[in-house]
């Protein structure tokens, strides 16, 4: 199990000045944006505006903070992101363009290139301690809530809000939360 600290990721400004990227995990571990094959981060989203091209890129977006997100796409609303709401999956290539409801948001964002990977993403819900088991690479992410106990064959790690373990295999774990939480969870397929 790999601990990604949210607390200690650099924080990159957008090209167009409207919000900022902290970058989770990138595969290859050298890749950039031109040629990865799995990147997923956590952006704050300051201004309204289109999304950049990721043409051959499936994305799945999701909020985790914030007063709603509403994507569209020429002009018409395709769907509106709440926090611990559905996460929406699309073509990077589509020229969509988001409106925030009601200031800043927070959202997390996976992507796979097209013929190389393949992600599927599904939030968790835990009240108490639970199994989890992944057949293959898998990312889980602390979406709400104060901590999480995860425990593994050989490990133990306690995650904090926006924290995330990277699994690279199948992989059996026990969640143990403090309180309610809600968890991301991103399954990724090599090609």
């Amino acid at each position: 199990m790999q601990v990604i600290r949210f607390a200690d990721l650099a924080a990159t400004p957008w090209k167009n000045g409207g919000g900022i990227t902290r970058q989770l995990l990138i595969q290859p571990p050298a890749a950039n944006l031109d040629n990865f094959t799995l990147r997923i981060s956590i952006a704050d989203v300051d201004s309204d505006g289109p999304f950049s091209d990721f043409s051959g890129i499936d994305r799945t977006l999701g909020l985790l903070s914030g007063g709603g997100l509403c994507l569209l796409e020429n002009g018409q609303p395709l769907t509106t992101l709440q926090p611990g709401g559905e996460l929406y999956v699309f073509d990077g290539g589509r020229a969509i363009s988001s409106q925030r409801l009601a200031g800043k948001v927070q959202d997390f964002n996976v992507m796979t290139r097209r013929g190389a990977a393949s992600h599927q993403a599904t939030r968790l819900s835990l009240q108490d301690e639970q199994a989890l088991h992944t057949s293959g690479p898998a990312l889980l992410l602390l979406a709400e809530g104060e901590a999480l106990q995860v425990t593994g064959s050989s490990d133990q790690q306690s995650l904090g809000r926006w924290d995330a373990l990277w699994l690279d295999g199948a992989t059996e774990l026990q969640l143990q939360p403090t309180g309610n939480c809600s968890l991301i969870l991103v399954a990724v397929q090599p090609a």
